[in-house]
This record gives C-alpha cells, structure tokens and sequence, in this order.
C-alpha cells in the first residue's frame, strides 16, 4: 500500500532536486566566508576589467588630447589620480555589491537545504515507522 505522506515528500525532495538542488550543491561545498570571499575575488577581476576596457575606450576618444599633454606631467598625474579614485571607487562598489549579493545567496541556500534535509528526516522516520 501506498503512504501519501512518502509520496508527497518524495515528490517535493525530487522537484527540489531538479529545481535548485545542483546549484544549492555546487554552494554547500564552500564555507560561508569561502564562499563569500570567492565570489569577491571574481567580482573584483571583473570590475578591474571593465574599468581597463573604460579607460581604454577614454584614451582612444581623446588620443589628441593625451599626446598634446604628454610632456606635461603634472596634468597626467592628476589624471592618474583622479582614474585610481574612480577605480578604487568601482572596485569597492562592486566588493560592497558582491558581498550582500553572496551573502543573501549563501543565506538563503542554507534555508533551503535545511528543510530539505528536514524532509529527508521525516521520509526516514516514516520508513522507520513502516518496518
């Protein structure tokens, strides 16, 4: 005879499975700050070259202006400075942005695989009870 409480908690730990349950694997492999931080470095690689490819893109609009200026040292260095503010400034936009991003994700994947392994408990008492 078929129990409808297996079969039901079955059913929800397989669309889980399907669902979310790689994804939520491939996180639960890692610490929280392992996880985290990974994820921070990745973000930072990515900011790093989007603002390579900004200030490329910068140099070539304005190529006359920088060849023009180009014995002129003290306007470079303001330049320079004021481009290592602007990528500081990306850079810890998107460490800040990272870390409540991973952190909610880590958070909330956590959750979901306590009530999976919650229901992985019922099915098991309910195995037990049927022997």
């Amino acid at each position: 005879m078929l129990n409808e409480e297996k079969v039901i908690l079955m059913t929800k730990m397989a669309a889980f499975i399907d669902r979310e349950g790689k994804e939520n694997d491939a996180i639960n492999n890692y610490f929280r700050s392992d996880y985290i931080g990974f994820n921070i470095i990745k973000s930072v690689i990515s900011a790093t070259i989007v603002f390579g490819i900004v200030v490329a893109t910068y140099a070539l609009c304005n190529i006359e202006f920088i060849l023009s200026n180009l014995y002129n040292t003290e306007s470079l260095l303001t330049i320079g400075r004021r481009f290592l503010v602007y990528y500081l400034l990306l850079v810890g936009v998107y460490s800040l942005a990272s870390y409540v991003i991973y952190s909610l994700r880590y958070t909330r994947m956590r959750k979901s695989m306590k009530a999976y392994y919650g229901n992985l408990k019922k099915l098991a008492r309910i195995y037990e009870k049927e022997r």
